[in-house]
């Protein structure tokens, strides 16, 4: 269950570490020896998200945490799960979920649920990467309340951002909690 090291061999043009290539040799480069096969792989963020064929038959999630440490030798480092550990990361893409066999494993059958409901919660016109340029939210934070207005990419922002203008700071959206609400939705 900790995290293995070593030095990457995939890289892209631009010196970064391929995650993606990386994950799929280290894991899957000798198929015919354990009979684990790799059906289908995919990076959300830093997570790394395959569906796997077992030699029993059967196709299982996998989740693979990912971190990169260009100082250093050993510089590519995964922590990998599989479904039925229940990982709490719920970003797998649906083509990678439609690959996976029925089970009868609760925490399998609980990470599945949970990332369908992180899907549909994507596609809300409310989710925040939804809301227009101008949109304003309110949310508890601490024992007050925070309202932030969504911003178009600017200055060392690569993405729209939110600023609070009462304290002049910004919140990156995965620190905004998930119950929100929506104050007024520019158009």
């Amino acid at each position: 269950m900790g995290w293995t090291s070593y030095h990457a061999t995939h890289y892209k043009r631009n010196g970064s570490i391929d995650r993606k290539a990386e994950l799929d040799y280290e894991l899957f480069c000798h198929e015919g020896e354990d009979g684990h096969k790799l059906v289908k792989s995919s990076m959300v963020g830093a997570v790394y998200y395959a569906a796997v064929h077992h030699p029993k038959g059967h196709v299982y999630g996998l989740v693979v945490l990912t971190q990169t440490d260009m100082k250093d030798y050993y510089n590519f480092y995964y922590k990998d799960m599989s479904e039925d550990m229940h990982p709490f990361y719920y970003d797998c893409p649906q083509s990678i979920l439609k690959l996976l066999s029925p089970t009868d494993y609760k925490g399998a059958l609980e990470w599945r649920e949970n990332c369908k409901k992180a899907t549909e919660k994507k596609k809300s016109p409310t989710a925040l990467s939804n809301l227009p340029i101008g949109a304003q939210i309110q949310f508890r934070w601490g024992d007050g309340v925070k309202t932030v207005v969504k911003h178009a990419p600017a200055y060392q922002f690569k993405r729209p951002f939110w600023f609070n203008s009462a304290d002049g700071t910004y919140i990156p959206a995965k620190r905004i909690p998930s119950d929100y609400t929506v104050v007024e939705a520019a158009s």
